[in-house]
């Protein structure tokens, strides 16, 4: 079995904080077919201090997306049944501008571009670094709290 997540640079000691202090925080959505790295990347963002919800069945995750709220999703690429690409421009479609990290084990040029044109956030090659993984998901969390600032800016 390969290994889905490098822990080597395990990136202990970083908190769910970003720079000086700054907590980022947020409610994840992680869809993948492989039940084992779905475990992986649940333990490490939950280890991190993120609400993570994870399936291993996209048409679940419509309907999670339906009656929940989540500020980040993190969707495998290549799934039977509804691929991640498919999933993303449901997403879309449907005027959702949640931050999407596309994770993939076949890191082609091709794929990367259609997702990324596609509205992806983020595109993630396997095996992926545990410290790597947590620093997508906080820059796109951060991303995805500053358009939302910008769209509700606080009265004072």
């Amino acid at each position: 079995m390969w290994n889905a997540v490098d822990n080597s640079e395990s990136g202990e000691g970083l908190g769910a904080g970003g720079f000086l202090g700054e907590e980022i925080s947020g409610r994840i959505l992680i869809i993948d077919d492989d039940p084992h790295f779905l475990r992986v990347l649940q333990r490490i963002l939950s280890g991190e201090k993120f609400l993570v919800t994870a399936t291993s069945n996209p048409c679940d995750a419509l309907g999670l997306l339906r009656s929940s709220n989540f500020n980040l999703i993190i969707c495998d690429l290549r799934m039977p049944d509804c691929d991640g690409l498919n999933l993303l421009q449901a997403i879309r479609g449907a005027g959702d501008e949640i931050p999407v990290i596309i994770l993939t084990a076949y890191g082609e040029v091709d794929t990367y571009l259609e997702a990324m044109n596609a509205g992806a956030t983020e595109y993630l090659n396997k095996p992926i670094k545990s410290d790597e993984l947590v620093q997508a998901v906080r820059s796109c969390l951060r991303r995805g709290n500053n358009r939302r600032n910008n769209k509700h800016p606080h009265k004072v």
